[in-house]
C-alpha cells in the first residue's frame, strides 16, 4: 500500500490557515476536531505541536481512527490560595492555534 500524508495548520478559531485533504472544526474551546477528506486504511499516526505561544499549554492528540482525530489544548496555571502556602494546580481548555501531520497507509 501506499503512504499518505495530511498536514495542516489551524487557527485558534478552527479556520484552516494552510494544508489540504481535511476539514476542522471546534465543538467547544480547546478541542479541535480533524476530519479526513479521504479515509486512511488505518488510523494514522499523528503529531501535532502548539503553533504560536504558550510555554505552559498542552497539546495531545486522541481519539485517532481512519476518518478523523481529535485535538485538545490546556493551559496550566497555578492559582495562590489565601492562607495556605501552596499554590493549586488549575487546568483549563485553552484556544490555540496549531500544526499538525497525520501519516498512515493510503485506503
Amino acid at each position: 500500500m501506499a503512504q499518505k500524508i495530511i498536514y495542516g495548520t489551524v487557527g485558534e478559531d478552527s479556520t484552516k490557515q494552510g494544508g489540504e485533504g481535511f476539514t476542522v472544526e471546534s465543538p467547544e474551546p480547546g478541542i479541535y476536531t480533524i476530519m479526513f477528506a479521504q479515509p486512511f486504511a488505518t488510523p494514522p499516526a499523528v503529531v501535532a505541536t502548539l503553533k504560536d505561544w504558550g510555554a505552559d499549554n498542552q497539546i495531545v492528540v486522541k481519539d485517532i481512527d481512519t476518518q478523523k482525530c481529535q485535538v485538545y489544548i490546556w493551559d496550566l496555571g497555578l492559582k495562590q490560595q489565601s492562607g495556605t502556602g501552596s499554590p493549586e494546580l488549575t487546568v483549563t481548555k485553552e484556544k490555540s492555534a496549531f500544526n499538525f501531520i497525520a501519516i498512515g497507509e493510503e485506503n
